[in-house]
């Protein structure tokens, strides 16, 4: 049985159901593109079928740089975290002492005790105070050599030969009629096993001396100088006593020591010769101190060149907003300059020394001067946008009209007029009475 077809499902303007089925089936079906029979239209091009797509993914994929995962910002941030502790614990094992490692002085009174014993003075600490200056060093006294060892006393500066004298004796510097220490070995403590307890205030003392400050303005290459004679006597005897030995130690906290001593001899009251030890120390700053207030000096110059550089910047902006932000950045600098000067490890004071008179003085007044700079710009640049901006134009608004009255609006609606010719006429009436009257 054939099927009949009308015109405009020929044309294909109608679709058969049977072909509505279809496409409803397939999205994309397409008509062919030459033309239908009996029809002189063309049909649509084919198009290729739209392949169905895969659902999004749920999670961003992994990318690669040349085939390497980049590292995420947590990992980093991890890193950062663990090498900043592994870097504390490092410098932390600088505290731990060093328990195998010789006395500084061990070696040294072994072998005065084994070559030439005697008195040795230990020179145990050393007090610089550049701003008086003055010189305190803190003296131990000590006996090398059996004939000079106070029994039970032994192991002093970890030296088994050496300990405190078993002598009464006096200690005389620079040639000064009073002795500057006493020591009598009958007036120490001892424990029942015979030991000798060894108190420090009983066998040292201190001696103070006035610097050389020929070198004090070139801080941090400050170069300090000393010298000094001592003369040891026994009390029992009123002999001289050889000194054997003057030393002090190498490093403080903020100098290095280098001492050097000799044997002298000098003339007692009575012309008598009498055997002494001169001492001449040298007092420079460490490698370390130096360094770091060099490098601080550095930074300060930068700063200073910072504010320069500032008002050179600000020179050709022509927003006040902008150069006042740096005139904020240059009193910034004006205020961290000092507190760097003041890091400097053992500074002097502000007395005007070489590391002020190249450094911070100059910083502090290069840092002013551009800040007075900068702010003589903003002041300018607000003062010229307040003549360039316009005045305000006032403008002349004409006023509006008064409401007019209810009666009035009902007249004008209405279109409605008043006739006052019989006014007119009664005022005429009026002014003809009063003439002919002859008023």
């Amino acid at each position: 049985m054939s099927t009949r077809h009308s015109f405009l499902s020929t044309t294909g303007l109608i679709r058969p159901s049977s072909a509505m089925s279809t496409l409803s089936t397939a999205d994309d079906y397409t008509t062919p593109s030459h033309a239908r029979s009996g029809s002189t239209r063309p049909g649509r091009k084919p198009t290729a079928a739209t392949p169905l797509r895969p659902p999004p993914p749920s999670s961003k994929p992994l990318t690669t740089r040349a085939g390497i995962l980049p590292l995420g910002p947590g990992f980093l941030v991890g890193m950062a975290v663990t090498l900043s502790l592994l870097f504390i614990l490092v410098i932390m094992c600088a505290f731990i002492p060093d328990t195998d490692e010789t006395p500084a002085f061990a070696g040294m009174l072994n072998d005065i005790a084994a070559n030439s014993p005697g008195i040795v003075l230990i020179g145990d600490d050393v007090d610089v105070d550049v701003d008086e200056p003055a010189l305190t060093i803190r003296w131990s006294i000590i006996g090398c050599g059996p004939a000079y060892v106070l029994p039970g006393s032994e192991g002093t500066h970890g030296s088994h030969s050496c300990g405190l004298p078993g002598m009464s004796l006096h200690i005389f510097v620079d040639g000064a009629e009073e002795p500057a220490a006493v020591f009598d070995p009958s007036t120490l403590p001892f424990f029942t096993s015979g030991q000798r307890h060894g108190v420090q205030n009983m066998f040292q003392f201190d001696d103070d001396h006035v610097l050389d400050v020929h070198e004090a303005r070139l801080y941090p290459f400050d170069t300090y100088h000393l010298t000094s004679t001592f003369k040891a006597v026994s009390t029992e005897t009123d002999e001289t006593l050889p000194i054997q030995k003057l030393a002090t130690i190498p490093l403080t906290s903020s100098f290095v020591s280098i001492s050097s001593d000799s044997s002298s001899v000098v003339k007692a009251a009575n012309g008598s010769e009498q055997s002494s030890r001169d001492l001449d120390l040298q007092i420079i700053r460490p490698a370390e101190a130096r360094a770091y207030a060099l490098l601080l000096f550095g930074a300060s110059w930068m700063l200073a060149h910072a504010t320069v550089g500032l008002v050179a910047l600000s020179w050709y902006l022509n927003d006040a907003g902008k150069v006042l932000k740096h005139l904020v950045s240059s009193f910034v600098v004006i205020l961290l300059i000092p507190q760097l000067r003041n890091a400097m490890p053992d500074a002097p004071g502000f007395d005007g020394v070489l590391i002020d008179a190249i450094g911070f003085f100059p910083q502090m007044l290069v840092s002013a001067v551009s800040a007075i700079v900068l702010f003589g710009m903003v002041v300018k640049r607000e003062l010229g946008y307040l003549e360039d901006s316009p005045p305000e134009r006032e403008e002349h608004r004409k006023e509006a009209p008064a409401p007019l009255s209810t009666g009035l609006l009902r007249m004008r609606r209405g279109g409605a007029s008043i006739d006052i010719s019989h006014v007119r006429n009664f005022s005429r009436g009026i002014s003809g009475f009063v003439r002919g009257s002859g008023l």
